[in-house]
């Protein structure tokens, strides 16, 4: 009886060690697992961010979600876009698009705090959301890496990849990738596809008068053509980019007519004369040839 007891004991004990053995192994590969998850979780909007310093994704998360509708509305979910480098770009639709939607841009980190106040106090006086004040590099961290969800984890989301995107790439690149990836129509994106479509000829051709148009048209894209010469709303964004191009002395007087369609007001308490010679937004000169021999060209992948 003793013996029989004994040994009951002993395999009880063998038993609940090995069930302590595996329990350590299971707890440590767990451990370790949850470790790596979290920190690649942790290191992949660095990861993805540094990707852009030299290639250009396939598609935005925007994308995808506009395909998709597509889809659901039994269209063929073929989009129409095509890259093109900042270079390539015509100055006149950098300087509208900078202006109309984000006039600080080149002055920022990433967020511009004065027109986040400005924001609230508007919607506040209308007791509803009526102006957003999101910067181009806020907007083009939410179209590559967020989804369409309205919540504050998405939010977040959009901050944290907001800051690495002005960390690594800067200002330029910020600025190429948002005219690339930008929606101008139901299933055109990118400025390049957006003037062929629009205007018959590349961005980098673009007059002063069809930028404005076509950067005026950017608050909504799948509403709006720059050719519908009867929108009054196209003509006030218009009439922001004249101004603040204007302000800025980026324009001059005949300029702002032809984007304005009208002369630009005077001020009394200023000078009469305004300065003709645009100041450009880019520090570096435009080069006349889009794409000089020997530069070196991103990877791209369409």
């Amino acid at each position: 009886m003793a013996k029989q007891l004994s040994k009951i004991l002993l395999l009880a004990w063998a038993v609940l060690k090995t069930a302590f053995l595996v329990y350590a192994v299971a707890f440590s590969v767990a451990g370790t697992a949850f470790l790596i998850w979290g920190y690649c979780a942790v290191t992949k909007p660095v990861r993805d961010v540094k990707y852009l310093i030299d290639h250009n994704p396939v598609e935005s998360e925007y994308m995808k979600q506009c395909r998709a509708v597509l889809r659901a509305q039994n269209k063929p979910d073929k989009l129409n876009r095509k890259y093109v480098e900042l270079d390539s770009i015509s100055r006149s639709l950098q300087n509208a698009v900078i202006a109309v939607e984000d006039d600080g841009f080149y002055t920022h980190p990433g967020f511009d705090i004065e027109a986040i106040l400005s924001a609230i106090e508007y919607n506040k006086d209308r007791n509803r959301i009526v102006r957003g004040a999101s910067t181009i590099t806020q907007q083009l961290a939410k179209n590559l890496f967020c989804d369409s969800s309205r919540n504050f984890m998405r939010k977040v989301k959009e901050m944290g990849y907001t800051l690495l995107l002005e960390k690594y790439l800067g200002k330029d690149r910020i600025l190429e990738l948002y005219l690339n990836y930008a929606q101008w129509g139901d299933n055109i994106f990118g400025c390049e596809a957006a003037s062929q479509a629009y205007y018959k000829k590349s961005c980098f051709r673009l007059s002063l008068s069809e930028a404005s148009r076509l950067a005026a048209t950017l608050a909504m894209p799948s509403r709006l053509s720059p050719l519908n010469g009867k929108s009054v709303f196209i003509q006030k964004r218009v009439e922001v980019i004249a101004n603040n191009l204007y302000k800025r002395h980026m324009l001059d007087d005949s300029g702002y007519t032809a984007i304005a369609g009208f002369a630009p007001p005077r001020d009394s308490s200023a000078d009469s004369t305004v300065a003709a010679a645009p100041a450009p937004v880019q520090k570096r000169p435009l080069p006349a040839n889009p794409a000089p021999a020997g530069k070196p060209k991103r990877k791209h992948w369409f």
